[in-house]
């Protein structure tokens, strides 16, 4: 099978965009990788799923790639990318928040704690939380165990976002009073529905909740990269770093 399959390498459009991101090339010492190269090694990861070890040697030596990855996570560089790529992003007057389950690999699984990997009736996994708008941008992003109710991450999701104004659409999950009363604090239209048992009844527009298809439609464009379907990541950084870059590429 050929390279190919798995992803487009960016071409030059797309470099320019963002090569100002990308440190310079240092002029003493051991050469450092050439960025795009990496970049576009990072993205044959992504999209194939495939093992460090396994990446085509015209990348360069997998080890050097991995760890430029990982310094690259620490900087916060994926975070800068996508940045780039929703510059309109806090412009929006739709807001939607949910989350995705990822099986985790058996390569993934260690005794470190902390590192978003729960157990639930369906094995190993980590869920995705995402806050995202109308154009399928995303706004925050967090991990947490398989196991974690998605109305725990809810409000660390909405933290540093203006909501004024803002319409937010939600599933049952999120229907609980903590999370509408703040959303109503920071002067958002709340469009979740009422969970069965609830005695009290909200006001629910019908017609403006049929617009949550966008976030499925988001979950299944990035886990068209085989990376994301499936956590093969032991480190919860690394894999939201994963989510973040395929975040990019969806719109890219």
């Amino acid at each position: 099978m050929s390279n190919s399959f798995y992803h487009k390498e960016l071409n030059d459009k797309q470099w320019s965009k963002i090569k100002f991101l990308f440190e310079t090339e240092k002029r003493v010492g051991r050469p450092s990788l050439n960025p795009r190269r990496v970049l576009n090694a990072i993205l044959w990861i992504l999209k194939s799923g495939a093992r460090w070890r396994d990446l085509p040697s015209r990348y360069g030596n997998w080890n050097s790639i991995y760890h430029k990855f990982r310094k690259w996570c620490s900087q916060g560089l994926f975070e800068s990318l996508l940045k780039i790529v929703n510059t309109d992003a806090n412009d929006s007057e739709l807001l939607e928040i949910d989350s995705t389950f990822c099986k985790v690999h058996q390569s993934a699984c260690s005794s470190r704690e902390n590192e978003a990997i729960g157990s639930s009736r369906g094995g190993k996994n980590t869920k995705i939380h995402v806050l995202i708008n109308e154009k399928m941008q995303v706004i925050n992003v967090v991990l947490s165990g398989g196991q974690i109710n998605d109305s725990a991450k809810a409000l660390e999701l909405f933290a540093d976002v203006d909501l004024a104004g803002k319409k937010v659409l939600a599933d049952r999950a999120y229907s609980c009073d903590k999370i509408r009363s703040f959303l109503h604090c920071h002067g958002a239209v709340v469009c979740i529905p009422d969970k069965i048992n609830f005695k009290v009844k909200h006001e629910f527009d019908v017609a403006l909740y049929k617009q949550r298809n966008l976030v499925e439609r988001f979950f299944q464009r990035i886990k068209n990269y085989r990376h994301i379907a499936f956590r093969f990541d032991k480190l919860a950084n690394c894999f939201l770093n994963f989510v973040l870059l395929a975040s990019v590429a969806i719109h890219f």
